[in-house]
């Protein structure tokens, strides 16, 4: 094992009196929190900043003891693992398990604890690793025990700490040991109720900060619902500034101006780097073009087409961008990568193009709130055009030039504009009559049910999506994916001949069309045939939110809009005997109309329904379920054929 490092002694005092097993019982605990196998009895962190070559940087010491309430947790809890890095070290770890032994313990350590490299979905490499084992004997009254510690060699990169997890936790704390010539900065985020409290103590060159928190239910996850990091209780923390052996203050993370220059140096040389073998590519791609917006449309979408996205970090290459000449030659790159290919194209064909740093909506912070590395998690090209600022996104190949990529929408970005200076800007909401759908269903009945066949026409991030679903499909996926798509009406669903085509490369937009047939649809009782001409019915019994349970936002991809045309030829001999009634309403959460309209041979049912909100509040919720209750009512309606 390393050495560690060793931590004040009122800090040990305070971990020690932490991790004192807790008086009570299995039984207990079990009635506090039931159905639960096992809760995290202890839990505990205590980190410890320092300097070490006259730069700040860190260790925590790690401890945690889960209590086995019922022999089933023997096969759900036993694997355990701890991740670290280059910039998060482990030094070392200890784990084994305490089994109930008469009046006492015996200690059953783990067998093996083995280290490889992690795998992360949608990375294709990193140098994040795991070190995982199995805790042995999980029995009721046993505890599992691990302690680990954790050097942080770059205290920019400080993560949150969020109270709840995975179990129930009975007690824990989280404790911050800083000098005194020391500026820290921190808040609590999602703790209106104070599930998180803290103290604060001042012994001698050392100041201490304590978060604790008891008695906490597991975290919950939500279908549809945003990350954690928007309704867990967590801690965020920093260093704002300190004082250094020479008595000059040096600011740290005291705000954006600190965080824009600790950015800055990892593109600083991409920045200045020429390009020149780039040149006669710009010259292929943008032609005799001197229009800006379309020179900078066709690189964008030279770039999306010929470079390929793959994930992968390692070290300080998390942060720095490789340079443009190699991007382009390897022909694949990570956001930094692209973001970087595309700022010097750009540049080189004379627009104003520049690095940007920016969260995806996973990420719920500012950075005028919280100038933290954790802030973002992503890169992009800005475009100065003509005043205009454009967000080009090079990771999604079938984004829309003046899109930005879904996943930002909203968001605040930090623009490079030089060395020196910097803007905030904010990623628009596309709005909701941009990301479109028109379906136009041409329908007969007979007696051995429905025929017919359905144009299909997608705009704005609905185009993105359905393109980038096809993108690896062969034939048999291209139809299961169109099946899917098309479907409708009930699940006897059968689909024919179909085709799918771009109607314009450069909006992306895209069709779908196909013939089906829905067998014992619609039905004839003496002289009358009765059709529900809704054929897609997007709401249900379950899409009622449960307003005593959920108590967390709804999320969606993006505001859209579908409109659903039905057009029934009526069958020989029979005329329209009676239609519904037209139905609409519109408030902040939903726009939804029905409407019917008769003509000579045929009658046209219009459905159309508009989602306006990115993040459906809480507060949302009732008006959510009225209107739903209100369609789905409106649902159960048909057309009523009558016999000449």
């Amino acid at each position: 094992m390393c050495a560690v490092k060793k931590l004040p002694v009122f800090v040990c005092i305070l971990s020690v009196c932490i991790l004192h097993v807790s008086a009570q019982s299995v039984e207990e605990l079990s009635q506090k929190f039931p159905g639960k196998y096992a809760v995290i009895l202890n839990h505990t962190e205590s980190m410890r900043i320092y300097f070490e070559n006259g730069q700040p940087v860190a260790e925590t010491k790690v401890t945690r003891e889960i209590l086995v309430l019922d022999d089933k947790a023997n096969g759900l809890y036993n694997k355990y693992s701890v991740f670290h890095g280059s910039f998060d070290e482990l030094r070392d770890i200890e784990a084994y398990t305490k089994i109930p032994d008469g009046k006492g313990y015996r200690q059953v350590k783990v067998a093996e604890i083995k280290t490889e490299s992690s795998r992360s979905n949608g990375v294709f490499y990193d140098d994040v690793k795991e070190s995982r084992f199995d805790f042995p004997l999980l029995v009721k009254g046993a505890i599992a025990y691990v302690s680990y510690t954790i050097a942080d060699k770059d205290a920019h990169l400080f993560g949150p700490f969020y109270a709840r997890s995975y179990l129930p936790v009975v007690k824990e704390s989280f404790t911050i040991s800083y000098p005194q010539n020391m500026t820290l900065l921190w808040n609590t985020r999602n703790n209106g109720d104070h599930t998180i409290q803290q103290a604060e103590l001042k012994k001698g060159k050392q100041n201490t900060i304590i978060f604790t928190a008891s008695d906490l239910k597991e975290s919950e996850r939500y279908n549809n619902g945003p990350a954690a990091a928007y309704y867990e209780p967590h801690v965020l923390y920093r260093i704002g500034s300190y004082r250094n052996e020479k008595g000059a203050d040096i600011e740290y993370l005291k705000d954006v101006n600190a965080l824009y220059r600790w950015n800055y140096g990892f593109i600083r040389e991409r920045v200045s780097e020429k390009n020149e073998e780039l040149k006669p590519l710009v010259d292929s791609i943008v032609g005799q073009t001197t229009d800006a917006t379309l020179r900078a449309k066709k690189i964008y979408q030279w770039v999306q087409a010929n470079i390929k996205y793959v994930a992968f970090e390692n070290g300080l290459e998390g942060f720095i961008p490789r340079p443009a000449a190699l991007v382009y030659n390897r022909r694949f790159g990570d956001c930094k990568d692209m973001a970087c290919l595309l700022t010097s194209l750009l540049r080189m064909a004379g627009l104003n193009a520049y690095f940007t740093w920016i969260g995806t909506r996973s990420i719920p912070y500012e950075y005028d709130d919280v100038p933290m590395p954790v802030t973002d998690n992503h890169m992009i090209c800005v475009l100065d055009l003509n005043g205009q600022w454009i967000f080009l996104d090079g990771t999604d190949p079938n984004c829309i030039f003046g899109f930005p990529s879904g996943f930002i929408q909203g968001k605040q970005c930090l623009v490079g504009i030089s060395e020196k200076e910097y803007k905030l800007l904010r990623v628009p909401e596309i709005e909701a009559a941009k990301n479109l759908v028109v379906d136009s269903t041409f329908i007969n009945l007979s007696e051995k049910g429905m025929t017919g066949n359905s144009s299909v026409d997608y705009f704005g991030y609905y185009a993105t999506m359905i393109n980038n679903d096809l993108l690896y499909k062969d034939a048999s996926g291209r139809r299961d994916y169109v099946k899917y798509r098309m479907g409708k009406a009930s699940n006897k669903f059968l689909l024919n001949d179909f085709s799918i085509r771009q109607n314009d490369p450069a909006s992306k937009t895209i069709n779908i069309s196909a013939g089906f047939e829905v067998p014992d649809y619609g039905k004839k009782i003496g002289q009358e045939w009765y059709a529900n001409l809704i054929l897609e019915k997007f709401f249900t019994s379950n899409s009622f939110i449960d307003t005593a349970k959920r108590k967390v936002a709804v999320e969606n991809e993006f505001r859209y809009t579908i409109r659903q045309y039905t057009i029934l030829s009526l069958p020989a001999g029979y005329t329209v005997s009676s239609v519904p009634e037209d139905f609409s309403l519109s408030n902040q959460v939903i726009s939804f109309t029905i409407t019917y309209r008769k003509e000579t041979n045929r009658i046209i049912a219009c459905q159309e329904y508009q989602v306006k909100q990115l993040l459906m509040p809480v507060g949302d919720f009732p008006l959510w379920n009225e209107s739903i209750r209100k369609i789905v009512n409106r649902y159960r309606e048909q057309v009523v054929l009558q016999k000449q």
